[in-house]
């Protein structure tokens, strides 16, 4: 028999979809977890794991068997739009009644960047299915500082970044899975809609160095690099051109001032302030010290 109260989750074991199932789980919603590899498939309550491949609109239709809503998440490679919009198609021959997808903040179909430009034609698809919808394009998350710049402190009490003095107000994925959440549970006002999320303050990666000291007890030092070196960095830790370019691109948007907005939509969402980053140091200290 279908459930019409399922909810299937594509991008369902990172850092965002992990955050959304444990949300799901917890309000007693059953949920379809989409995966390529059940080996990384986390057990919880009213979760149902399914293998599945964007590439491949039968075993996306069988995923989809009976979902009321989608949640889109994947990651950006070359056959990105195929695959996105195979999941909408199926989605749609489903009968779904909404889908969230997960978007790009600068999400632009017309875009000289290979990120903004894929998410944009995504964008412009779904629009265009008449399947209702809600695209939350989301800013930098903070839980991109748990790697290799939360290395970099644990390491030298220090942490490289090419943004210069340039502020973002960096959104926490919590609260983006908390928005996500919120959208597929009560779509109501939010069908057809696009939210940009950020945190409710921009700031610069001075600031986070103080913060970080603040809750560590110890100094943290912001060693800016130039652009150049960034690129150079990040070409000889593997990364493709395209992807190269483009965070190079949102750097240097950030240098020059462009990338200090702020937008109420998770207060306005969620009912309660963005998570700051010294909520967000705290929670993660152990990633630092």
């Amino acid at each position: 028999m279908e459930n019409k109260n399922n909810i299937t989750v594509f991008g369902a074991t990172g850092r965002i979809g992990k955050e959304l199932l444990k949300l799901l789980s917890q309000a007693r919603i059953p949920v379809t977890a989409v995966t390529r590899d059940q080996n990384k498939a986390i057990a919880l309550p009213g979760v149902v794991w399914v293998e599945a491949d964007m590439s491949d609109k039968t075993s996306l239709s069988a995923a989809l068997h009976g979902s009321r809503a989608v949640f889109l998440l994947s990651s950006v490679g070359k056959d990105f739009v195929k695959q996105q919009n195979n999941v909408i198609e199926a989605a749609q021959e489903c009968n779904v009644r909404h889908l969230v997808k997960l978007s790009s903040g600068v999400a632009d179909k017309e875009s000289p960047l290979y990120i903004p430009r894929v998410h944009g034609e995504v964008e412009a698809f779904l629009k265009g299915s008449g399947l209702p919808h809600t695209i939350l394009r989301s800013n930098g998350m903070m839980q991109n500082w748990l790697g290799e710049l939360s290395d970099s402190v644990k390491q030298e009490r220090k942490f490289y970044e090419s943004t210069g003095e340039g502020k973002r107000a960096y959104v926490d994925i919590r609260d983006i899975a908390a928005v996500a959440f919120t959208v597929l549970t009560t779509p109501g006002k939010h069908i057809n809609k696009t939210y940009l999320l950020t945190g409710d303050e921009a700031i610069n990666y001075d600031q986070l160095a103080r913060v970080i000291s603040d809750v560590l007890s110890e100094t943290v030092t912001y060693v800016p690099l130039s652009l150049e070196e960034a690129g150079r960095q990040m070409t000889e830790a593997g990364m493709p051109g395209w992807a190269v370019e483009t965070f190079l691109a949102y750097d240097q948007a950030q240098r020059n001032g462009q990338a200090a907005f702020v937008t109420p939509a998770v207060q306005d969402i969620l009912g309660r302030p963005a998570t700051t980053i010294e909520k967000f140091t705290q929670d993660y200290a152990d990633r630092f010290r």
